[in-house]
């Protein structure tokens, strides 16, 4: 089965304001089976415009990633990140050959 991410670009605009999201993220990652692949704070942007934070989080299929997005506990955590941060979010899968 082909493994589900989240796909996260943006801008934080208060560092010290995500630090609560941050914690219990982390900490909820393993309740839901997941990791943090790529978590790059100052990226390196060649073209377009999607702030300077990107984040990949792998998930054991995209029905998994939906299901987690969807969880009331994720939901308050998003209550945590936004007064500090404008950040995107996909939902996608791996391509298997």
């Amino acid at each position: 089965m082909p493994k589900g991410y989240w796909v996260c670009t943006g801008t934080i605009h208060t560092p010290l304001g995500m630090v609560p999201y941050i914690s219990k993220f982390t900490a909820w990652l393993a309740t839901v089976n997941a990791r943090i692949l790529i978590r790059d704070l100052s990226s390196d942007v060649r073209e377009g415009s999607p702030g300077t934070v990107n984040v990949i989080v792998e998930f054991d299929s995209k029905e998994n990633a939906i299901d987690a997005y969807e969880s009331e506990e994720y939901q308050e955590l998003i209550k945590l990140r936004t007064p500090y941060s404008e950040l995107s979010l996909t939902i996608t899968e791996e391509l298997n050959d």
